[in-house]
């Protein structure tokens, strides 16, 4: 027993557990944000997928009645078909700093509180109101990366504090997977009722609207929603693929050009089950505000 509890926290630490076991107590803020800790820790980031150089090698070995070569994956996941090449190279990241992350995409009930103390009627635009028709359970969408850095600078003079912000991209994902390397933090199937989705999750708001927060299954870390139900905006600007990219976790905003575009992550309602994938990544322009869109969900740094 001696042996095992240190071992069981070494594993615990390196984000290598899933399920249970590797949820953290709830901390809740003042306007009712739920978060959990997230365990520093070391994960592949993206995708694996052939080169079109290795599909055609295959095709021929194929014909000549030899196994496909396929590709080594990094982090021994098998190739993903439907990985784009933004999502490539997949490499490794660490993640060295633990930090909390809210448990739930940031709620219309709690974007209101955020409206009415800072008297931002400016926001509540006829497109807006309908956009979130969806009761204050849902998450809030239609609202831009600017008016989501506006939320966070209101929430941290509110607490007294400088430690919420948006995750960078390779933090996103490190808590989208909780340790699996997978397609999704429950398997390579989209399975059913396990998302909200456009085409096949099966669940009873699919593509139609976005869902209460925490109508599905937690992951592994006690996270909800991190697939599925609205795009939710990340601290880092697009690049094209991974190179270059950094390995610590840091958000990735240089090299961003003049036509910044803005990284989404985890799909929408509106969304196919590939746009759900942890490794999937998208972009909008920073300013842009759509109803499947315009989520997003907090970390709140332990050493600010």
């Amino acid at each position: 027993m001696q042996k095992t509890l240190p071992l069981l926290w070494a594993l615990l630490l390196a984000g290598a557990l899933s399920g249970p076991a590797a949820r953290a107590a709830d901390y809740t803020n003042s306007i009712g944000m739920k978060f959990k800790d997230i365990p520093a820790g070391r994960f592949y980031m993206g995708s694996c997928k052939l080169s079109e150089a290795d599909k055609e090698a295959d095709k021929k070995r194929k014909f000549m009645g030899l196994p496909p070569k396929g590709a080594t994956c990094p982090s021994g996941a098998g190739v993903d078909d439907e990985a784009s090449d933004d999502e490539t190279p997949q490499h490794e990241v660490h993640i060295r700093r633990g930090f909390r992350m809210g448990v739930h995409e940031v709620t219309l009930g709690q974007f209101k509180q955020y409206i009415a103390a800072a008297g931002r009627d400016d926001l509540l635009t006829d497109e807006f109101i309908e956009d979130n028709g969806n009761g204050d359970r849902a998450p809030v969408v239609s609202v831009s990366w600017h008016d989501a850095q506006d939320f966070i600078d209101w929430l941290n003079k509110k607490e007294g504090t400088q430690a919420y912000r948006l995750p960078s991209e390779a933090e996103w994902e490190y808590a989208a997977r909780a340790g699996t390397t997978t397609r999704y933090s429950w398997g390579d199937a989209i399975g059913r009722n396990r998302a909200n989705c456009d085409g096949g999750c099966g669940s009873r708001w699919d593509d139609k609207r976005p869902a209460p927060v925490g109508s599905f299954a937690a992951n592994g870390f006690g996270l909800y929603d991190m697939h599925g139900n609205v795009w939710e905006w990340v601290a880092d600007c697009y690049h094209d693929n991974y190179e270059g990219a950094p390995t610590d976790g840091r958000a990735w905003t240089s090299g961003c050009g003049s036509n910044v575009r803005a990284v989404v992550r985890g799909g929408s309602w509106l969304g196919r089950p590939r746009n759900l994938r942890s490794a999937h990544r998208d972009w909008f322009a920073p300013s842009s505000r759509y109803f499947f869109t315009g989520g997003f969900r907090l970390v709140q740094d332990l050493n600010p």
